[in-house]
């Protein structure tokens, strides 16, 4: 069986349960908490208590159970105020940062916190201090300073408390400061992350938690979001456990369910009611999934089908670039982190599917043009899915690539000056993938020289894929402008630049130019005529595409006509300018 038992997939970094400080004594420190609280060590201890430092970063997942186990023991041994004094370290977070501040919200830790940003000696400070160099540490000083457990990792609050008064001169003080609560959490595989969860298409697993403060607790499960405390307490399971895991089965398949936690505290009145959302899966067995998938690839779309055995109760398919999902991968031994990552977030994206499904998606942006499958590269369409008794199984592939052909790539610069600004409208031909264009003056475009210039326009940070226009204002009249397009290829080859220039027309004649033109024929071989509803003479330029001006004359509007002989094949643009008027057009060689 293809089954994949986590989606960690071993990715994160094995971090030792029995970790420990080399030292035996305690080294003094003073530090402000994150509460506000100023710390002094010896202080503390030369005033009687025990204290225990809990040393964790808040991204670390055994500190992340550790957490809730050592805060119910702080309740449990006094909060503070009795023969022990809890604080915890972080060497890596800091204050403000949105690991630590999730941290908080998550655990609402009760205790002082020493990390990066606190005041006086600091959290990387202490670990420093204490060579700690695996998480999490719990380490237990004596009143003497004598560090008398360094090798602890407690597996309930209740064996921790037990430990410590039955091998410390330490006594069982319950502070009521907790509000009693049981957590309610759908059951994950183990070392599981997102939505890796046991659920099936007739049951539901649930994870309990009751904290220090709950004497007794009653749950169930139920299709209904509105049930009350006094609901759970008549119709539901009662127990005294503290920490365990209950299947709900024989329930409806593919339906929507809630369960339900009502905790009792130790006066006897109820704590807090936790409600958790889940759902049972599509009909489906316990044998092996397969998912047959296939792919077609349109002019506008790619088109993937996905059509499920009977066995699979939920699955997820989507696309992503093969270069990047085997990126460190190494085939039959593990996958690699980019797989992990698409994965986690194929399954997170609540779009379960339980039936025969096509997943269509257009080559291209709808609004920018801008591709959405690299042209020519290899992608794959993967699908992932569970049975009905919510096992997930390998991933299955398919492979494809959205071709497109490799030529030169160009775009023509469409330039319509005014006197203080400038239209340009850039279109690119069948070839290019990708197009820039920009616009500097002359006399910047001189200094720097073509190459440098055209170096800039390309990375500007502003692709354009589609026929675009942009304008700039706060121009000067009467001053040399360069336009350039460059536009690249689906083999990744920039094309030949664009290169117009052009002069903004006088600082008086703030219209819009309007010497409209018509050149016929057009591609031309020997002589170009022009139309136009201009009359007298008109200064007439001929660039080519690196803006040297090859031809420049002097023609009479009315009947203008200009030989061409001497131009080589190729793109040229062709200017017509008298006075304020100005327009350029795109000229073809052949």
């Amino acid at each position: 069986m293809k089954k994949i038992l986590s989606f960690a997939f071993a990715l994160l970094l094995s971090i030792s349960v029995s970790a420990q400080t080399p030292l035996t004594e305690a080294v003094n420190f003073t530090s402000t908490a994150h509460n506000g609280e100023e710390i002094d060590l010896f202080e503390i201890l030369d005033g009687g208590q025990y204290v225990l430092i809990d040393f964790f970063f808040s991204t670390c997942v055994p500190c992340k159970e550790t957490a809730p186990k050592v805060i119910d023991a702080y309740y449990m041994l006094g909060c503070n105020e009795a023969d022990i004094y809890f604080m915890e370290v972080s060497p890596t977070d800091h204050g403000a940062s949105y690991s630590i501040g999730q941290w908080f919200s998550q655990f609402d830790i009760p205790y002082p916190t020493i990390h990066t940003k606190t005041g006086g000696d600091t959290g990387d400070k202490i670990r420093e201090m204490y060579q700690i160099n695996s998480y999490p540490t719990l380490i237990l000083i004596a009143p003497d300073h004598q560090i008398v457990l360094q090798n602890y990792y407690p597996h309930s609050a209740e064996e921790m408390v037990e430990y410590f008064t039955t091998n410390f001169d330490i006594e069982e003080s319950y502070c009521s400061d907790q509000t009693p609560s049981v957590s309610v959490e759908k059951t994950k595989v183990d070392g599981a992350t997102g939505k890796d969860l046991i659920e099936a298409s007739t049951k539901v697993y649930a994870d309990f938690r009751a904290n220090g403060a709950v004497k007794e607790f009653y749950y169930t499960i139920s299709e209904s979001a509105n049930l009350t405390a006094e609901d759970v307490i008549a119709d539901g399971e009662r127990t005294e456990d503290r920490e365990f895991t209950h299947t709900f089965e024989g329930l409806k398949e593919s339906t929507k369910y809630f369960v339900y936690a009502q905790a009792i505290g130790r006066n006897g009145e109820n704590g807090e009611l936790s409600v958790i959302e889940t759902r049972t899966l599509c009909p489906g067995d316990a044998g092996d999934v397969e998912i047959e998938l296939s792919v077609q690839v349109t002019a506008a779309y790619v088109i993937a089908n996905a059509t499920p055995n009977e066995s699979t109760a939920e699955y997820h398919f989507g696309f992503v670039k093969k270069s990047y999902y085997e990126e460190g991968a190494v085939e039959g031994v593990f996958p690699s982190e980019k797989q992990f990552i698409f994965l986690n977030s194929l399954v997170n994206d609540d779009y379960p599917l339980c039936d025969a499904d096509s997943y269509q998606v257009p080559i291209k942006n709808e609004e920018t043009g801008a591709p959405r499958f690299e042209p020519n590269a290899p992608y794959y369409v993967v699908a992932i899915g569970r049975n009905g008794e919510g096992e997930w199984f390998k991933p299955i592939i398919k492979e494809f690539i959205v071709e497109q052909p490799v030529g030169p790539a160009t775009v023509e610069l469409n330039v319509k000056p005014m006197a203080t600004s400038v239209t340009i409208t850039a279109t690119p031909n069948d070839y290019a993938v990708e197009f820039h264009f920009g616009l500097v003056k002359k006399s910047v475009f001189d200094e720097y020289g073509v190459e440098y210039v055209i170096a800039q326009v390309r990375n500007d940070g502003y692709p354009a894929y589609m026929t675009t226009s942009a304008s700039w204002d706060n121009l000067t009249p009467e001053t040399e402008y360069v336009a350039l397009g460059s536009a690249l290829n689906a083999g990744g080859e920039w094309g030949e630049t664009a290169i117009v220039h052009f002069t903004t027309p006088a600082g008086d004649a703030l219209e819009e130019v309007n010497a409209n033109f018509n050149i016929y024929p057009n591609p031309a071989k020997s002589m170009i005529n022009i139309e136009s509803s201009l009359n007298g003479e008109a200064q007439v330029s001929i660039f080519d595409m690196t803006g040297r001006c090859v031809k420049q004359t002097v023609v009479e509007m009315s009947n203008a006509s200009i030989n061409i002989e001497d131009l080589n094949k190729g793109v040229y643009f062709i200017s017509v300018k008298q006075d304020s008027n100005y327009n350029i057009q795109k000229l073809v060689v052949e």
